[in-house]
């Protein structure tokens, strides 16, 4: 009984402290690329805010994927960004540097926070450049298992890659010559 009661008030904390934090459900790069509507290389022109968000007023260079979804936007200039850590900001992009960016869209509106890919474009891996030249689209359809998930015991499917030994969140998780999903080199 004194067990249930602690790990019940472990629970109560627990659940108080999710509800002011912001939680990521995607940490690969991959799992973000592929739920993604738009992904871009952009420049921070300037930016606004007001009591509840930050507008960045961007510069799109580069697109790796949903040119197609950002030629239908009516404003292709405004990203905006949440200041509250409960919403997953502040999101703190600098006026005149260029970062690769995953965009979610709301009401016609292109929005960015914390949980989303940001990558200032001058320290972009090799892996990760690799991974947005095609090879994160390309796998979409292999699963990467939560970080929370128990390592599968049995057999897995030709889709599930299983848990990573990679030290980087920014390595692919593709088909091999035998259709299997596996994780590439770290």
């Amino acid at each position: 009984m004194r067990t249930i009661m602690m790990y019940s008030s472990f629970l109560v904390i627990c659940l108080f402290a999710m509800s002011e934090q912001c939680g990521c459900p995607a940490p690969y790069t991959q799992q973000i690329v592929c739920g993604s509507p738009i992904v871009v290389e952009a420049k921070i022109e300037s930016f606004s805010e007001n009591d509840y968000d930050k507008n960045y007023q961007i510069s799109v260079t580069k697109f790796y994927k949903g040119k197609g979804v950002y030629d239908t936007l009516s404003n292709k200039t405004t990203l905006v960004t949440p200041k509250g850590t409960s919403m997953c900001g502040p999101v703190v992009l600098n006026v005149g540097s260029s970062y690769i960016l995953s965009v979610s869209l709301y009401g016609e509106k292109m929005h960015h926070n914390l949980c989303e890919l940001q990558v200032e474009v001058s320290s972009a891996s090799n892996k990760l450049l690799e991974g947005l030249a095609g090879q994160y689209q390309e796998n979409c359809d292999c699963e990467i298992p939560s970080m929370y998930d128990l390592p599968h015991l049995g057999s897995r499917s030709n889709k599930q890659c299983g848990h990573s030994s990679c030290t980087g969140w920014d390595t692919v998780c593709a088909r091999d010559g035998n259709g299997q999903c596996n994780w590439q080199t770290c």
